[in-house]
């Protein structure tokens, strides 16, 4: 693979989607919509539930479902997902109608200097470490972000919003049978107009531990489409868009085991597992490259920071305030982020 292969085509992506919504509620925004999905927003329908099913991407409906089954004939459209193609950066992509350049959802996690730590985005706690932190969360805080919902609302007073997600929130859903449960209550809640964002963290936790071809993974995702063409049978005037934040594949793990390479970092990798952002100490950037590529050439590709804004993987817009932080340390980073890194990075899924 080379650097120019790695793109995506944000006109035909879930950013598109996202901003689909935004436009059919009046919703100013810079980014282009989906045109299949502007047509059958255009009917007019009294409820619009959004569900993402996370990591559902199109080679995992094909291989588990067949032609005739529910989600494989009501498939419309293959889209792209974001960069990195992971749930942190996607789901914001989702719920913000922003791509990852301007939310500043790069990744999983991220390093903040002002804190002096690498940070697990969703949960405030040291990636590496597992502490549980003291400092001001940055979901909550410097990542926070105004939601598609609140704007839709805000821009129609009129309009019901609901959310139905997993036991993670208060009062979420134990199963998917309560989630599409859950969906049905919030539709016929009223008889107002309602929007209605719904997600669910499989089939993506249990591919990860037991891979995509695997006999639990068929299992699940047979259940999730009978159980959604029963939901989608029950429902009313009622548009339900689905769509999985990314795809998934089976892969072997990757471990940094090279201890000449190890000694290059000035701190632990973050972002993603799968897309790395690397730290490396003053004066062994070119020791650092030579060693890259002399264990990891082969199947990875190595982008300067700048080589990697200029080639807008992240999308367009205006960037975010810290995403030059989150690509290399600055100045006036705190001293005491500056840890040394142990050889034994643990692995994570």
């Amino acid at each position: 693979m080379k650097k120019q292969d790695i793109k995506v085509d944000f006109d035909n992506s879930i950013l598109a989607l996202s901003n689909s919504l935004l436009r059919h509620y009046g919703v100013e925004t810079e980014y282009k919509s989906l045109p299949i999905l502007d047509k059958e927003l255009a009917v007019g329908y009294q409820n619009v539930v959004f569900l993402i099913l996370d990591c559902f991407g199109k080679n995992i409906l094909e291989y588990h479902l067949n032609p005739h089954d529910f989600l494989y004939m009501h498939r419309v459209a293959d889209i792209s997902t974001v960069f990195p193609p992971t749930t942190a950066a996607a789901t914001i992509t989702f719920h913000s109608g922003l791509p990852p350049i301007a939310s500043g959802w790069i990744g999983w996690m991220n390093y903040f200097p002002q804190y002096g730590h690498i940070i697990e985005n969703f949960r405030n706690v040291d990636f590496y470490t597992g502490e549980e932190l003291t400092t001001p969360h940055p979901a909550e805080t410097i990542l926070k972000y105004k939601s598609i919902y609140e704007k839709i609302t805000e821009q129609n007073p009129e309009v019901e919003y609901h959310q139905v997600f997993p036991a993670f929130v208060e009062g979420g859903a134990g199963t998917f049978e309560e989630l599409c449960r859950g969906i049905e209550n919030a539709v016929n809640s009223s008889d107002k107009r309602k929007i209605i964002s719904a997600y669910w963290t499989e089939p993506n936790h249990t591919m990860h531990y037991n891979g995509i071809h695997s006999a639990i993974a068929a299992e699940l995702i047979r259940d999730i489409n009978n159980r959604l063409e029963k939901m989608c049978a029950d429902l009313h005037d009622t548009l339900v868009i689905i769509s999985a934040d990314h795809g998934g594949i089976d892969v072997d793990d990757v471990i940094i085991e090279h201890q000449d390479l190890l000694d290059t970092f000035r701190l632990p990798p973050t972002i993603e597992s799968r897309t790395i952002s690397f730290w490396i100490k003053d004066g062994c950037h070119d020791e650092f490259v030579h060693l890259f590529n002399k264990y990891y050439g082969e199947e990875f590709v190595l982008f300067t920071k700048e080589e990697f804004l200029q080639a807008h993987i992240l999308g367009y817009g205006k960037q975010h305030p810290l995403i030059d932080s989150m690509l290399v340390i600055p100045v006036n980073a705190r001293k005491s982020c500056l840890r040394p890194l142990t050889p034994d990075i643990p692995k994570r899924k």
